[in-house]
């Protein structure tokens, strides 16, 4: 597929360790991608992954973006102080060099996982207040495809993944939904940026009503599988709201999300990559209808069919770069390697208690030891 010469920046990339780093820049630079910001999840083995981030950081600090992972060890250990500990965390990850937080604690699947509390409880306030005092970027993760939730409409892929959520055992998303929104009515200057599209894609009008109440409220495009399916419904629909909204929205793929998965294996993978980075830019820049050329995870293949709706290009430069260097920053934020060597002693001895008393947990700490090593030298 053929796509014009835009500069880009990918707001949300995962990079899962350390040694994927020359495979992924080769993908980005191969289509021309200039920046890339990557957002870290908690990782059961390694606690975190935001020392394999520091790492591509290190190597590549004009291109790269570092949205830090809150430590969730607190929510284990003080979890009535969780939100404290989780604001000085804040002040860590900026002295790092992070230039953001990414949460991924809205999805159902890690509300599951851990013991998080609700949003908008008291545990969190101290720290949305300094987020939104200190006016910090935020990567928020919230809910999944609404399809999830409803029996007769999860696809059987999503059951078969374990994602089915209506059973009653988990948070509901329209909670979720609810306790966000209760944080931004508390906390206006709040600068976020929800993930996949907020999971309202099929919901355009309640979506416009958010982002008209909540002036630092973003969206990424990041697909999402029902996204852009979604948006082929009403294409005339869609791509008036894009227009409206082309100040809010963000360019972001989620390539290395499939590597994230424990079966994956074999690391960040172009064929993947490439499919992600034509659905968006396709949907963004094509006029009607076009069919991938790359195979990708849980795209239906070469043989589904998406709609472009091509929007002009003073649109499609604020959506591929200018939102985002307005949201988090033209260029990167310096990194601290004295803050980062001091991060990686912290990081590898909690990494060693937890796993002397979780039976079972592996304490890999291999790659806070090629962050120390680098940042040694």
């Amino acid at each position: 597929m053929f796509f014009k010469p835009f500069k880009i920046i990918d707001s949300h990339i995962h990079f899962p360790h350390h040694s994927y780093g020359d495979r992924l820049m080769a993908i980005l630079a191969e289509v021309g991608i200039e920046k890339l910001a990557v957002v870290c999840t908690p990782d059961e083995k390694r606690l975190s992954l935001v020392p394999d981030a520091l790492h591509l950081k290190g190597k590549f600090p004009d291109q790269v973006y570092l949205f830090g992972g809150l430590d969730i060890s607190p929510l284990f250990i003080t979890p009535d102080i969780a939100g404290e500990v989780f604001a000085d965390y804040v002040d860590v990850l900026s002295e790092l060099g992070a230039d953001g937080i990414k949460m991924i604690e809205g999805k159902a699947e890690m509300r599951k996982r851990l013991p998080i509390p609700d949003f908008d409880s008291p545990v969190y306030a101290p720290y949305w207040a300094k987020m939104a005092e200190r006016q910090i970027p935020l990567v928020f993760h919230v809910n999944d495809p609404e399809e999830f939730w409803d029996a007769e409409k999860i696809p059987a892929w999503a059951r078969e993944m374990g994602w089915y959520y209506g059973d009653g055992t988990f948070i509901d998303n329209e909670a979720q939904y609810r306790q966000v929104l209760n944080v931004l009515e508390r906390h206006p200057n709040l600068k976020v940026t929800f993930a996949h599209f907020f999971f309202l894609s099929a919901q355009l009008d309640r979506l416009a009503d958010y982002l008209d109440r909540y002036p630092n409220m973003h969206v990424d495009l990041t697909p999402g599988i029902e996204m852009y399916f979604n948006f082929a419904i009403d294409p005339q629909k869609t791509r008036d709201f894009f227009i409206k909204y082309q100040d809010r929205m963000i360019y972001g793929t989620d390539i290395g999300a499939r590597a994230l998965l424990a079966d994956a294996g074999g690391g960040i993978e172009p064929e993947e990559s490439l499919a992600r980075i034509e659905v968006v830019r396709g949907f963004l820049e094509y006029e009607g209808p076009f069919q991938l050329t790359h195979e990708g995870f849980l795209f239906g293949g070469k043989e589904a069919w998406f709609y472009g709706i091509k929007l002009p290009d003073p649109v499609l430069e604020k959506i591929y770069h200018q939102n985002f260097e307005r949201f988090a920053g033209k260029t990167p934020k310096a990194l601290n390697p004295a803050a980062i060597l001091e991060e990686c002693q912290r990081l590898e001895a909690m990494i060693n208690a937890m796993a002397a008393v979780t039976p079972g947990m592996p304490g890999d700490t291999s790659s806070v030891a090629v962050v120390r090593d680098f940042f040694s030298q």
